[in-house]
């Protein structure tokens, strides 16, 4: 870059008052090159963020959730984000509770809805269901969008993975860490849409 914006160098403007002159730049060529720094900077912060909650071990503070309730409120935060995207909420009655950290939770679905909705993209379908199963609850999650091959499907939660422009790999890893940090996982399941679906398994 620096290499760059030195051979685009163009011809001080002189100035009757000016006592020094220096190198100037095309105003337009350095509105790029500041965008272009910025954009890294932001994405290096990124990084930053995403590989140290990977790494760092979260406290855990399990409490008694309904488990109807947080997945309405993760879908009600993600509708004005989606607003073309078809939200089906099959819920267990009555309801199912879990034990398990409220943040962590949170975090889970909050990651898997909104890959659901960006999968299933503009007019698509998002299903969310949850039930009872022995001493566990299942929360579901399934899209319409073009779905995962099975090679995809065995290496999804390693921690380079990553089919976003922005995406750092790290997000359905961190969901599955914090999933069985909360005594629980997340699988892929075989979609009832045509596209993705995962199964996320919680202890009651």
């Amino acid at each position: 870059m620096v290499e760059e914006m030195q051979a685009r160098q163009v011809a001080p403007v002189e100035h009757p008052n000016a006592s020094v002159e220096g190198p100037g730049f095309e105003p337009a060529f350095m509105d790029q090159a500041v965008q272009i720094v910025v954009s890294e900077i932001e994405s290096l912060e990124r990084r930053v963020r995403a590989f140290s909650e990977f790494a760092s071990e979260p406290l855990v503070h399990p409490e008694n959730l309904d488990i109807n309730s947080v997945a309405k409120e993760r879908i009600a935060l993600l509708r004005p984000v989606h607003p073309s995207v078809t939200y089906v909420a099959r819920l267990a009655h009555p309801c199912p509770r879990v034990h398990a950290d409220p943040d962590l939770v949170n975090g889970i679905l909050t990651n898997l809805f909104q890959n659901a909705a960006e999968a299933a993209g503009p007019g698509g379908t998002v299903v969310v269901l949850t039930r009872a199963d022995n001493q566990r609850v299942l929360i579901e999650i399934h899209d319409s969008g073009p779905g995962l091959s099975e090679e995809v499907s065995a290496r999804l939660f390693e921690p380079t993975i990553t089919f976003k422009k922005q995406g750092m790999g790290l997000g359905l890893s961190i969901a599955k860490k914090n999933a069985l940090l909360s005594g629980g996982d997340i699988t892929v399941i075989p979609g009832e849409l045509g596209g993705a679906a995962f199964r996320v398994s919680l202890p009651s």
